[in-house]
């Protein structure tokens, strides 16, 4: 059975803080002196070759000859391990650079240069992570900004990368109780935990006696001995934290092996997931006889606006790097300051996006366990069109965030014993979820002109005269095409629509259309009422039906709360259809 380890931090004593302190300083200097001297191309082509432990690739009398300090063989075996990772990760990054060198643009990469790159490389062998793509286009187009043509190679663009915290991997030490650099044991009748860690009594020791060992017994930490009771403990990691207000604690991050609950034969519920332009997720839970299970419910960042914000101020600031360079200044401190802010602004932006990637995906899993579905179903991601008219911002958050947000899904429903199937159809925005028929878009509930980006959906159908939210109808119809076994979507499926099936469409001219039957749902962005937090920056609201409308479904949802984890959810009592 596969296994997956999940991570629990416990703050070490503040008591200790000073040698604690003294590790970080020495492990920083010591893996920056490492790194800077293993940062070559024959070094990321050796590791990236070195299928073994990352820490056996260096040779130790070598690696550490012009250290000059005394550090116990256990210790640099964790800093070998350190630094072998990162040249592991630039390693993976250079392959992705030299993949997409070969169709960069003459220009800084725009919206539509990054859409023919990704085209390009989808079916290429030499193809790597998404995620690794989107950050160099990021890179990329700094370093245009900056010199006003693309780097020839990686480490052009790349400088030897740098440690500014200790973070000490123990991974490389021999086992719990006998360990010659941390040792830990767990005492069950007193859930205690007891640490040993060997730390130094100065930044430059010298010799053995310059190290010493301090025990702490940790206990009280209730969610780290439920996560025992389901895994097993590894080796932690020491991690330097600061807290808002700038002050500075160590962890020990300690693994813990999990395994994956299996997976059930048959798929008789799904939760089945749309990505939209204004919201990050609509899920909708469906079963195999096409019945829906749930109100919709819509997932969306809190951030938005304030990323928006961020875009615009990254903007202007690219646009005086570029009047600084066409006034040959791109050499001048002036330069330099408004470089260091837009890196600084885009930094904001990637650990915003970071941030909704992660929240997103726990609201999604976290609904899908509260439903008991069987699997979570999405749509194939390179059948998405990237929104148009939205901006640079929204246009990353749809490619970038989207395929983030699958993959931490994918890691998290593996865990919790969950299929995640993928479906690629068409239109399913587009397709009408009772009748079959074609249908098009309105920007609201309230509004009859078509616009193709809109966000509510009527049904061209004038004896069916459905509508709903367009990203409700995709995710209906991605469960749809799921449980059909094929790529299209059947006119056969049936739902909530009783009588003639008969498809009559409406009227293709131009303009303003007839408004046919009622809006069920609606998505009406956050509202004290309606909306119920969730974790971290993203919410849940559930569907409403607006009060202009009626509904004629005959089951109301229950209005009884439902709780998992850290996320609270609320089922609001109001009608929804039934498929």
């Amino acid at each position: 059975m596969a296994s997956t380890h999940l991570s629990l931090s416990i703050r070490l004593p503040f008591e200790e803080q000073e040698r604690h302190a003294r590790l970080d300083t020495l492990t920083t200097h010591v893996a920056n002196t490492l790194i800077e001297q293993y940062w070559t191309p024959e070094h990321l082509e050796g590791i990236d070759d070195y299928s073994y432990q990352a820490w056996k690739y260096f040779d130790e009398d070598e690696a550490f000859a012009n250290v000059g300090l005394y550090l116990p063989s256990r210790y640099k075996r964790c800093v070998m391990q350190k630094v072998g990772e990162t040249l592991r990760s630039h390693a993976d990054k250079r392959k992705a650079f030299q993949s997409i060198q070969s169709v960069l643009p003459d220009l800084k990469i725009r919206r539509i240069y990054s859409r023919r790159i990704k085209e390009q490389l989808w079916d290429s062998a030499t193809y790597l992570k998404s995620g690794y793509v989107d950050l160099l286009i990021g890179q990329l187009n700094s370093y245009y900004d900056r010199h006003g043509r693309f780097p020839d190679s990686y480490f052009e663009m790349q400088e030897c990368p740098t440690y500014s915290k200790g973070v000490l991997p123990y991974s490389a030490d021999d086992g719990p109780t006998s360990g010659q650099a941390v040792k830990y044991e767990r005492d069950e009748d007193t859930q205690t935990l007891t640490v040993k860690l060997k730390t130094p009594d100065t930044l430059k020791p010298e010799t053995r006696g310059d190290w010493t060992w301090t025990e702490h017994e940790l206990d009280g930490y209730e969610a780290f001995h439920e996560l025992l009771e389901h895994g097993s403990l590894s080796a932690p990691s020491f991690h330097p934290t600061q807290t808002k207000t700038g002050d500075n604690y160590y962890d020990l991050s300690f693994p813990i092996e999990v395994e994956h609950q299996e997976k059930t034969d048959d798929v008789e519920t799904v939760l089945a997931i749309d990505g939209g332009l204004r919201k990050d997720a609509t899920a909708v839970v469906v079963n195999e006889d096409g019945e829906q299970l749930s109100v919709p419910h819509f997932i969306q960042n809190t951030e938005r606006e304030r990323m928006r914000n961020l875009a615009r101020e990254r903007n202007q600031l690219n646009s005086k790097l570029a009047y600084l360079r066409r006034q040959g200044r791109d050499h001048t401190d002036s330069f330099n300051h408004v470089q260091a802010e837009y890196e600084r602004v885009n930094n904001k932006i990637r650990h915003k996006r970071e941030q909704l990637v992660h929240d997103v995906a726990n609201q999604v899993l976290a609904l899908a366990l509260v439903y008991d579905v069987d699997a979570i179903v999405h749509e194939d991601l390179r059948s998405l069109s990237p929104p148009r008219g939205e901006g640079q911002l929204s246009w990353e958050l749809s490619s970038w965030a989207r395929r983030e947000i699958i993959s931490k899904i994918e890691y998290r429903a593996g865990i919790a014993g969950l299929h995640v199937e993928r479906v690629h159809p068409g239109n399913t925005s587009r397709s009408c979820p009772r009748c079959g028929a074609t249908g098009h878009t309105t920007k609201s509930p309230d509004h009859s002109f078509e616009v193709w980006w809109g966000g509510h959906f009527r049904c061209d159908n004038a004896r069916c005269g459905y509508q709903a939210d367009r990203d409700y109808v995709g995710a209906v119809n991605v469960a749809r095409v799921f449980y059909s076994n094929s790529a299209t979507l059947e006119h056969g499926f049936r739902s909530s629509y009783i009588g003639d099936s008969e498809i009559v469409p409406a009227s293709r001219s131009a303009g303003s259309r007839l408004a046919f039957g009622d809006a069920p749902v609606a998505y009406l962005g956050q509202s004290e009422q309606d909306v119920t937090a969730g974790g971290g920056s993203a919410y849940i609201a559930p569907a409403v039906t607006p009060t202009e409308t009626k509904n004629n479904s005959s089951k109301p949802s229950s209005s009884s709360p439902a709780t998992c984890g850290v996320s609270r959810f609320a089922r609001v009592t109001t009608n929804c259809y039934r498929k």
